[in-house]
């Protein structure tokens, strides 16, 4: 199970992501990563609630960071997100932000 929600808040926008994404979510996330990008607002992905992350779903992200530079980032990552995309060898693919004024787990330079 996964959830995907969208919104504004202030000048950006803001896509929650919560639960696991593999092949059976790509479908949607992809959709949702479309939607904002569409908008060409500086985008926040928040990761906080977010079980589980595939290959897939990591690479979306990465693609989407390359194609979009300055416009998407992530922020709060659960530790399952973040041990995904070490993993994965992907750190250094996606912009990673700080914890966006919430107490959620650590960014990715928060570990060693």
């Amino acid at each position: 199970m996964y959830g995907i929600e969208l919104r504004e808040s202030g000048t950006e926008m803001v896509v929650e992501l919560c639960g696991e994404f593999d092949i059976f979510s790509l479908r949607d996330l992809r959709e949702a990563l479309n939607e904002v990008s569409t908008l060409r607002r500086p985008t926040l992905v928040d990761l906080s609630g977010v079980a589980f992350l595939d290959l897939q779903s990591v690479r979306e992200f990465a693609v989407r960071s390359l194609l979009n530079p300055g416009q998407l980032s992530f922020s709060n990552l659960s530790p399952e997100a973040l041990g995904s995309i070490k993993a994965l060898g992907f750190e250094g693919w996606v912009r990673i932000e700080p914890h966006a004024g919430r107490n959620g787990p650590p960014d990715v330079s928060d570990v060693s």
